[in-house]
C-alpha cells in the first residue's frame, strides 16, 4: 500500500470528489475505506489489500465504492454471482397480489437489482442486488415509499395483521358509526321541514368526523392507487379512491352552498368495508416466512477443516472450498456435501429423506449437508459450496415455487381489470352527455351527481367482501373439522384434484420404529440380557429395544462390545450373546444353525439375537399405518392416488397394497418428488400432496394443494396450503366436500354483487338513481352479501 495524492483514495483508488478522509497521512474516499484500512493495518495485511478476504467482502457488502476495481475483480475471478447479495425481507401491509406485482416491477426497474420475487401469500421477498449500484437501505426506502413496511427476516415482531391496519380500521369504524348516527336525522329532513337547521349542523358534524377517514384511513389505499398508476394497473383501489373522493367533494360543495345533502356515511362505509376485507384476508393469509428464514439461518456457520499437516481447526464456512477435507465426529452436523475419505459411521438423514432409520456410511459414500453423524468418526472431501448444497437447493426450490402460488386470482379479480375502466368510461360518458345534451338548470352539478351515482353504486364493497367473507366461512367450517387453511388459493381447487399424492413415513404411518414381533419368543432372562446389551448403544434400534423390553437389565452380562454399523457382543459367564444384522451374526456365529424365515414386504427391518452357536431368533421392527388412512384413500376416488417415499421398494409396496393406492414409487429424493409432480402438472393435472418432512417441502410447494399433518416438520407446516390439526386423516374427504359447497356460496355472492352493479349502473345512467339512493343501495348490497 502506497501513499497517494489527496485526490485518489489510498485503498480503492477511487477519485475523491469531496474532502478526503485523512488518516496516517493517507487519503480515503469514504468512511468505509478508512474502516477497512484500520482493520487491515491492525492485522498487518496492508501489502496486498485488494486480495484480502476482508476487502473482498467489504466490496460485496457495498462498503467500498470503486466501480473500476470491482469490475477488475469481477472479470478476474468471475464472481458475478457471488457479488450479488441475497436479501430476504418480510414486507408488511400488502393488500393483494397486485401489491406484490407493483413492488416487484418497480424494484426491477432499478439498476443493480438482478432478481426480485415478492410472495404475497407469505409476505416474503427474495431480492438479489449488486451493492455496487444499489444498497439495502435504498431498497427498503423504495418499498417504504410505496406504502409498505420491509422488515428484516430476523425480526421476531412480525405479525399476521399489522398494527397500522388495525388502527385504521378501528378509527374508520368509529367515525363511520358516528356519521351514520348523525345521518338518520338528515335523512328524515329530506321528507319533512327542518326550520331550525339541525340537519345542516349534523352535516357539519359528519364533515368533521369524515376528516380522519379521508386522511389517515384512506391514505394507504390512496398510496396504493398512486403506485398502481405508475405501472398502469387499475385495481379496485381506483374505484374506492374515486368514489370516496367524489362523495367527499360533492358533500363539501353542498355544505358550502348551504345544503345538508351529504354522503359522508356512504364514504365511511366504503372505507370501513374495504379495511375489514383486508383484515379478514390478512388473518387468513398463508405465512411461511418465519420457518423458511429459520431454516436458511440455521445452516452451519463453521466446520472442522483438516490441514495438510494433519492438524484441524474450526473455520468459517465461507473459507471452506471444494476439495477441502472436513472432519466430523459422533453427534456433530455435516456442514457441506461431500464424499467420505476415511472412517465410517451412522448418519441420520431424516431431514433429507424423511426416513428416520439410520444410514450406514463408509469410505466412498456421499454425505449431505444438514444431516447428523449419530455414531462414528469420518473425514470427507467437500464437493459443493455452501450455496450449492442439496439443502440449499431445496430451500431455493421452496422459495421459487412459493412465487407460483401468488398467481392465485379470485373469481372477481379477473373481471376487475375490465370492470374498473368500463365503470370510469360509463361515468364519464354519462356526465358529458348530461352536461352538453341535458336540459338542466345547473348542468355542471347534474353531471357531477350523475357520475357520482355511477361511481357509488359500482363501488366495490359487495365485490370486495364477497370473496373474503365466503372464503372466511369456508375456512371457519373447515377449521371446525380439524384443518387450518393457510393459503386461500387452494380453496378454488380443493375437491377438484385429479391426482392425490402422499408421503409414507410420518404421514400415512406413525413414523416410529416399534418392535412388531420377536421379543415374545425370547425367555425373560434372554430379554433382560438383550436389554443390558442394547443399553450400551444409542443406535435407534437399540433404543427401541430398551424401551420395549420391560424386564430389568441383566447385571451378569459383561464385556459388552459394539461393532459400529454391524451389531453387539455380550458375555455372561462363559456364554457369548450376539445381536445385530444377518451378516454380523453369520460371521460371528460359526454354526450350522439356520436363519428363520422372515420374508414379507411389510418388514421394515430385521435384527437377530442368539447365543454363539445356538438358535437364531429374529426381532422384527416396523412402522404402523395410521388409523383412518385406508378409509381416506378409499374416499378420494375417482382421483388417482399415488404413494411416494424415500423408503425401500418392499416397504413402500406393502403400504401401497394395504391402503389400495393406484400406484407407488420408492427411493425418491426430495427434488425427485417435486419433479414428478411438475411432470403431472405439465400434463394439465391438478395435484394434491400430503407430506410431513422437509424432504416433502419442495413437493408441497410444487403441488396445487399442499397438505401437511400436525406432526410435520416446521418447514413443511409453513409451506403447506392446508395443515391438518388432527391425526384423523379421514377429515381430508370431508374438507373437500366443504370446499365444494363453499364455492357455491361464493358464486352466489359474486352473482349478486355483479347483478346489483349492472342494474344499479343502468339506473344511475338514466338519472333514476340519485347519489343518496345509490349510497343506500351500496350498503344494502353489502349487507346482502354478509347475510348470505
Amino acid at each position: 500500500m502506497t501513499h497517494a495524492p489527496t485526490s485518489i483514495c489510498s485503498l480503492c483508488a477511487l477519485t475523491v470528489k469531496k474532502s478526503p478522509i485523512c488518516e496516517d497521512s493517507f487519503s480515503f474516499c469514504c468512511h468505509g475505506c478508512a474502516a477497512v484500512y484500520r482493520i487491515l493495518k491492525s492485522m498487518g495485511e496492508l501489502s496486498s489489500p485488494s486480495e484480502h478476504p476482508i476487502f473482498k467482502n467489504a466490496v460485496k457488502a457495498g462498503i467500498i465504492s470503486n466501480p473500476f476495481l470491482l469490475e477488475e475483480i469481477k472479470n478476474k475471478e468471475n464472481i458475478a454471482e457471488e457479488e450479488s447479495i441475497h436479501y430476504r425481507p418480510v414486507i408488511e401491509d400488502m393488500w393483494c397480489p397486485s401489491c406484490a406485482e407493483v413492488i416487484k416491477w418497480i424494484l426491477l426497474k432499478e439498476k443493480g437489482i438482478t432478481f426480485c420475487l415478492i410472495d404475497y401469500f407469505t409476505d416474503l421477498a427474495s431480492i438479489k442486488y449488486c451493492p455496487r449500484y444499489i444498497s439495502k437501505d435504498k431498497i427498503n426506502a423504495l418499498i417504504t415509499g410505496l406504502g409498505y413496511t420491509p422488515l428484516s427476516g430476523e425480526n421476531e415482531g412480525i405479525k399476521k395483521v399489522s398494527f397500522t391496519l388495525l388502527a385504521r380500521f378501528t378509527i374508520a369504524a368509529f367515525c363511520t358509526l358516528n356519521i351514520m348516527m348523525f345521518s338518520y336525522p338528515i335523512y328524515a329532513s329530506y321528507f319533512s321541514a327542518d326550520p331550525e337547521g339541525y340537519s345542516y349542523m349534523l352535516a357539519l358534524l359528519s364533515f368533521g368526523a369524515s376528516l380522519p377517514l379521508v386522511t389517515y384511513c384512506l391514505w394507504p389505499i390512496l398510496r396504493r392507487f398512486r403506485s398502481s398508476l405508475k405501472i398502469k394497473i387499475l385495481g379496485m383501489e381506483s374505484l374506492v379512491v374515486t368514489g370516496v373522493l367524489a362523495a367527499f367533494s360533492l358533500s363539501v360543495m353542498n355544505l358550502l352552498n348551504g345544503s345538508s345533502e351529504v354522503y359522508f356515511d356512504s364514504m365511511g362505509a366504503i372505507i370501513t368495508f374495504v379495511l375489514l376485507g383486508k383484515i379478514i384476508e390478512s388473518k387468513a393469509k398463508f405465512s411461511s416466512k418465519d420457518s423458511l428464514m429459520r431454516i436458511a439461518r440455521s445452516g452451519a456457520k463453521r466446520g472442522r477443516k483438516k490441514s495438510a499437516d494433519g492438524s484441524h481447526e474450526f473455520v468459517p464456512i465461507k473459507e471452506i472450498c471444494i476439495g477441502d477435507t472436513l472432519i466430523v465426529v459422533s453427534g456433530e452436523k455435516i456442514v457441506l456435501d461431500g464424499i467420505i475419505l476415511e472412517g465410517d459411521g451412522i448418519c441420520d438423514e431424516s431431514l433429507m429423506t424423511g426416513e428416520s432409520f439410520p444410514v450406514i456410511k463408509k469410505k466412498g459414500d456421499p454425505v449431505l449437508a444438514g444431516t447428523y453423524l449419530q455414531e462414528g468418526n469420518i473425514s470427507y472431501e467437500v464437493t459443493a459450496d455452501a450455496d450449492k448444497t442439496t439443502l440449499h437447493k431445496i430451500i431455493d426450490v421452496i422459495e421459487n415455487d412459493l412465487s407460483h402460488k401468488t398467481s392465485y386470482v379470485r373469481a372477481a379479480d379477473s373481471i376487475v381489470k375490465l370492470f374498473v375502466p368500463v365503470v370510469f368510461l360509463i361515468a364519464t360518458i354519462s356526465a358529458v352527455s348530461v352536461y352538453f345534451l341535458g336540459e338542466h338548470l345547473n348542468p355542471g352539478s347534474e353531471a357531477w351527481e350523475r357520475a357520482l351515482s355511477i361511481l357509488l353504486i359500482s363501488c366495490p364493497c359487495a365485490i370486495g367482501i364477497a370473496a373474503p367473507l365466503s372464503e372466511a366461512h369456508m375456512i371457519r367450517t373447515i377449521a371446525e373439522k380439524g384443518a387450518l387453511i393457510r393459503n386461500r388459493g387452494c380453496l378454488a381447487l380443493l375437491g377438484k384434484e385429479t391426482h392425490f399424492i402422499s408421503d409414507k413415513t410420518g404421514t400415512l404411518t406413525e413414523g416410529s420404529f416399534e418392535i412388531i414381533d420377536g421379543l415374545a419368543s425370547l425367555s425373560p432372562h434372554e430379554r433382560s440380557i438383550l436389554k443390558k446389551m442394547a443399553m450400551f448403544s444409542n443406535h435407534p434400534i437399540a433404543v427401541s429395544l430398551v424401551n420395549a423390553i420391560k424386564e430389568s437389565p441383566a447385571s451378569s452380562v459383561t464385556s459388552i462390545e459394539e461393532i459400529k454399523g454391524k451389531g453387539m457382543k455380550g458375555k455372561e459367564e462363559n456364554t457369548i450373546y450376539l445381536f445385530g444384522s444377518r451378516s454380523f451374526i453369520s460371521s460371528e456365529n460359526n454354526s450350522l444353525c439356520p436363519f428363520p424365515e422372515t420374508a414379507g414386504p411389510e418388514i421394515k427391518s430385521i435384527v437377530f439375537f442368539s447365543k454363539k452357536g445356538g438358535e437364531i431368533m429374529p426381532i422384527i421392527l416396523g412402522d404402523t399405518i395410521k388409523k383412518g388412512a385406508i378409509e381416506m384413500i378409499r374416499d378420494l376416488h375417482p382421483a388417482k392416488t399415488i404413494l411416494i417415499s424415500g423408503d425401500t421398494p418392499d416397504s413402500v409396496a406393502a403400504v401401497a397394497k394395504t391402503c389400495n393406492f393406484d400406484r407407488f414409487y420408492a427411493e425418491f429424493l426430495p427434488l425427485q418428488k417435486r419433479e414428478f409432480i411438475e411432470s403431472l402438472k405439465s400434463k394439465g393435472h391438478i395435484v394434491a400432496m400430503l407430506g410431513d418432512g422437509i424432504n416433502d417441502a419442495p413437493a408441497l410447494t410444487a403441488a396445487a394443494i399442499g397438505m401437511s399433518v400436525v406432526s410435520a416438520s416446521d418447514i413443511s407446516i409453513q409451506v403447506s396450503d392446508i395443515l391438518l390439526l388432527t391425526d384423523k386423516l379421514k377429515i381430508i374427504p370431508e374438507i373437500r366436500a366443504i370446499a365444494g359447497k363453499g364455492r357455491k356460496i361464493l358464486k352466489q355472492n359474486l352473482f349478486w354483487a355483479f347483478f346489483y352493479n349492472i342494474i344499479g349502473i343502468s339506473l344511475a345512467c338514466t338519472g333514476l338513481l340519485m347519489p343518496f339512493f345509490a349510497a343506500g343501495a351500496m350498503v344494502l348490497s353489502s349487507l346482502m352479501v354478509i347475510l348470505n
